[in-house]
Formats: structure tokens, sequence, C-alpha cells
């Protein structure tokens, strides 16, 4: 009797979870080093800059963020690392190393035969972290940065999965099953990998944002909050744009006063075109200096 190649793929991941064997590729040494750099009470730009500038790659990408209409709407040309890194702020110099970081992951050589898969979740990884910021942006409840890299590293465990898959064709070649398996499995697992990247307990429970908003009844927002709302929208986005309407204009499926995370972060009717806006500018900006 041949075994079923989907319960033989979830036996494997399943071992793999339980014996905590559920791991990637770890951090480029530079992440670290910014990471330890800005963990110091009393950081200069100096200090930093003189640990970006030993990665050429990402002082080029600054430069752009710090040059993009989102960050330099005076359109003023920033050719220093300093002036860029005064502009952008230490936050967003650390999320755009993991951001480099993360992207590397996904599309890296070695991974050609699954690319297509890889390449599809990197893009709504870079949607939902643009919608992540779009949805804290002017809140003094979150930093921005920290509702960016939540969304970046949402679907990570789905890199896991589908890079665990290549020993599994016949799963890869079917959308149902492979959805199935990505749906079931991609929060545990990428909280599993979160948190041995040492992000805070947090960050990695907004892995799995549905259940860890369930459980929380606080009225205060967290990010779990922001990471459920963010899917939210974007599945309104995808809805409007299959039927051919723009997303500002469309009717909702959902009203913000009757969801609690949308009432905890304040999020109004009247304030979602200007959201969607939003969204759009922060997603251009991303792939604009990450050059996806």
């Amino acid at each position: 009797m041949v075994a079923n190649p989907h319960f033989e793929f979830l036996a494997d991941l399943a071992k793999a979870f339980n014996a905590g064997k559920i791991s990637l590729p770890s951090f480029p040494d530079i992440v670290l080093r910014i990471r330890k750099t800005l963990e110091k009470e009393d950081v200069y730009i100096e200090q930093v800059s003189q640990v970006v500038k030993t990665d050429p790659m990402l002082v080029s990408r600054l430069l752009v963020f710090a040059n993009s209409t989102a960050y330099n709407p005076s359109g003023t040309r920033i050719d220093t690392l300093e002036v860029a890194l005064n502009r952008l702020g230490f936050d967003l110099v650390r999320s755009t190393a993991v951001s480099m970081a993360v992207r590397q992951m996904f599309l890296a050589e070695q991974h050609k035969e699954i690319a297509p898969a890889l390449r599809k979740i990197w893009q709504k990884s870079m949607q939902i972290a643009a919608m992540c910021a779009a949805v804290v942006d002017n809140r003094r409840s979150f930093k921005e940065e920290s509702a960016f890299m939540c969304g970046l590293l949402h679907y990570v465990g789905k890199l896991y999965i589908i890079k665990e898959m290549k020993n599994y064709p016949a799963l890869l070649r079917d959308p149902v099953e492979l959805k199935s398996v990505l749906t079931e499995w991609h929060p545990k697992v990428g909280k599993c990998i979160v948190e041995s990247w040492d992000f805070s307990s947090e960050v990695a429970q907004t892995l799995d944002a549905k259940e860890y908003m369930s459980e929380y009844n606080s009225k205060s927002p967290t990010l779990a909050d922001v990471v459920y709302v963010a899917k939210i929208l974007l599945r309104h986005i995808g809805v409007a744009k299959k039927a051919g309407v723009d997303p500002r204009l469309a009717e909702t499926e959902f009203v913000p006063a009757e969801i609690p995370a949308m009432q905890r972060l304040g999020i109004e009717d009247n304030e979602l075109p200007l959201l969607y806006q939003t969204f759009d500018d922060k997603l251009s900006a991303i792939r604009e200096a990450l050059a996806s």
C-alpha cells in the first residue's frame, strides 16, 4: 500500500515540531551586530553607521529608502549614510536589515525548484508588512517598524514548510493540499522560528494572531490585533480588486465597530479609504527599497 504523501509529510513535520527541530538558517552576522549595537543605552549615529558600512548592499538599500517619497517627500537628494540614518531612525535601520535577510531566505538561488511558490509568499509578506505599518500609522500605541516587522515575519513558517516539501513534489503540485498544510501549520511553525531568532514573545505571538487575540481581554491593543486587522483589510482589497472595484470605494464585508481588534485600535469606517491609500504608499516604498 502506497503511503499518502499528505499524511506522510504531516507526520514528518509533526515529528520535527515536537522534537524542537524546526529551524531556518541563522540571520546574517550584520543583522545580529546591528541589533546588538542598537540595544546599547547610549548609541550614536556614528556607531550605527560604522556597523552598517560593513554591508554595502544594506547601505544602498537605506539610501534608497531615505530618498523614497515616503521618507523624503521634499525630494532633496540624500547622498550620505549618516544623513540617511538620521532621516530614517534606528528602528527602520533594524527592520531594513531584517527585511533583507528574510528576502534573501525566500529568494535564495538554491531554492530554484520552489522559487515560484516562495516568491508568491514573499510578495504576500511585503503586503501584510505594509498593511501592518499602515494600520499603526499615526497611532502612538505602537512603533511603526515593530508592526512592519511582525507583518514581514508572519509567513516565515510557510517558507520552512515549502522548503521541506521539496521531497514531496506531489504535494507542491496540488494547490488544495498545499493550502491545507500551509494554513494549518504555518502559525505554529513560524512562532517556533521567530522565537529561535530571539524576537520578543509579543512579536512571536503575532504568528498565530487569531489565537492570541482571542485570549486577550484587555482594552489596550496588541501587535496581534494589528496583524489580525491587517489580514482582514488585505482580504477586502483582494475581493474588491477581483470585482474590478477600487478598494477605497468598495463596500466592506465587515463593520469595524463589530470587530473587537478594530475597536481596540480605534479604526472607524470613515478612516478606511485613507488607510488603504497609506497602504499603497508604504507598499510602493518597500518594493522600491528592497528592489522586489
